[in-house]
């Protein structure tokens, strides 16, 4: 058998190079062309001095083995939603400038020409969260067999392409979907419910939604990005994004279930040009590290928002090898350091069937005590810790004949009856309704003038 022309190619490349840098690969390995014997040509590899020429081989072979992996190893349709390397550091930051408001023209302020206007600027810090690490070990049986012929030898190399950069490729496809599943999850990311297309009606009113998300994130809006929701400082975040920025995600079968063409008629784009708008995925399941499932995404159908959304960066992606010569075995390392963040500035709305489940571990009724005279309303601001939590809130009054309570938003309204005192008591229950929390409020009802 005769060697293919792209392993030709790979190891007359790494000969080239080997000449260019002074290593002593080219010393010992001729030019291969279609006739070369793949016994001769391998023989180095087991002389006397096989170990330099091994530690030359995979060395050369270290620095190629990227190129190989364009065409040999998993595409991950999720890296067009990477941004640029991040070379240095291990923390970023970004930095949102909401637009300015105006205001009414004054001829007469002429003191205003002095007085600082502050710009609204909001920060979210972003960090390194990924720092893993793809190793194969290669025995010197796996490598004397590799030698036996042509087609070994370049399935030897593919599977050590395929072995590290596949493992990393999958770990970065899982890494992203699991930044759509976490912002769900935590509710840090604005969301829709939605009934599953299982018929040409739900299938309709899901398509209707999405085009009507299309249409609102290139408006500004303060709903479809995240800031207000985690509790961020000042003013809601106010934003938008160009319709060819906007990402739409979604579950293999909800994708076979919909219809494509509708789908991007509503989108205003014909079918071929949509679905390469158009991401599919499998699920949005989270995996560990070690492969173990920790959260199950079957709630997810999908997600729509800007490219903006998501903050991935890679920092290094380094292969690197040494040899252990207690066994005699060269070891590949393939480590892979990456931001993987998602932003609160940007438009993004995960599709879901039901509510995430974020428990209350604290409820705080701000002032906690109030006086209030008959007949008049008082309101007392609740929060929730964390801020982004799920849970519901109510309220009840000691004795209503002095005053009753309701609740609006975070807010409890407190209406005073008649002269008199109450407690107001208000309480967080979670979605499982097992754990509550409360706090109180003391009121005091004074008589009406």
């Amino acid at each position: 058998m005769n060697p293919s022309a792209g392993l030709v190619t790979a190891l007359n490349k790494m000969r080239e190079m080997s000449v260019d840098s002074g290593d002593i690969f080219h010393q010992y390995f001729p030019i291969v062309d279609s006739s070369t014997n793949i016994g001769e040509w391998g023989a180095p590899m087991f002389g006397n001095n096989y170990q330099a020429v091994q530690e030359s081989f995979f060395g050369l072979l270290k620095q190629i083995a990227y190129v190989a992996t364009v065409t040999r190893t998993f595409n991950n349709p999720l890296a067009q939603l990477e941004g640029e390397n991040m070379p240095l550091g291990w923390a970023g930051e970004e930095t949102y400038i909401n637009p300015v408001q105006g205001r009414q023209f004054d001829v007469n302020d002429f003191a205003g020409i002095l007085q600082k206007y502050e710009a609204d600027v909001k920060v979210q810090y972003l960090t390194i969260n990924m720092d893993l690490q793809y190793p194969v070990t290669l025995t010197r049986d796996k490598i004397r067999t590799a030698f036996n012929s042509w087609r070994d030898l370049e399935e030897f190399i593919n599977g050590i392409v395929n072995a590290l950069y596949n493992g990393a490729y999958i770990g970065m496809f899982n890494y992203t979907k699991a930044l759509i599943s976490s912002a769900f999850k935590e509710n840090k990311a604005q969301y829709i419910k939605v009934t599953t297309p299982s018929n040409e009606s739900t299938g309709k009113a899901f398509i209707k939604k999405l085009r009507e998300l299309y249409t609102l994130f290139q408006l500004p809006s303060q709903s479809y990005n995240a800031w207000a929701k985690v509790g961020g400082n000042g003013k809601p975040v106010t934003t938008w994004c160009a319709p060819e920025d906007i990402v739409v995600m979604l579950r293999a079968d909800i994708v076979a279930t919909v219809d494509v063409d509708v789908l991007a008629a509503a989108f205003n784009m014909d079918k071929a040009n949509f679905i390469g708008r158009l991401i599919t995925v499998d699920n949005f399941d989270v995996y560990a590290d070690d492969g173990e499932k920790v959260y199950d995404g079957q709630h997810i159908l999908g997600f729509i928002g800007d490219k903006a959304w998501f903050k991935i960066k890679q920092q290094d992606m380094a292969l690197d090898m040494w040899f252990n010569p207690n066994n005699r075995s060269w070891q590949y390392y393939l480590n892979v350091v990456k931001m993987y963040n998602y932003s609160l500035f940007a438009n993004g709305v995960v599709i879901a069937i039901d509510d995430p489940d974020v428990p209350a571990t604290k409820v705080e009724a701000d002032p906690d005590t109030i006086t209030v005279t008959a007949g008049q309303k008082a309101t007392s601001a609740i929060t929730l810790t964390p801020v982004n939590s799920t849970a519901t809130l109510s309220a009840s009054s000691s004795a209503t004949t002095y005053a009753t309570v309701e609740v609006s938003g975070n807010n409890v309204i407190i209406t005073g009856k008649s002269a008199g005192s109450a407690t107001i008591t208000v309480t967080a229950t979670d979605q499982d309704g097992t754990t509550t929390h409360t706090d109180t409020i003391s009121v005091t009802v004074e008589a009406a003038s």
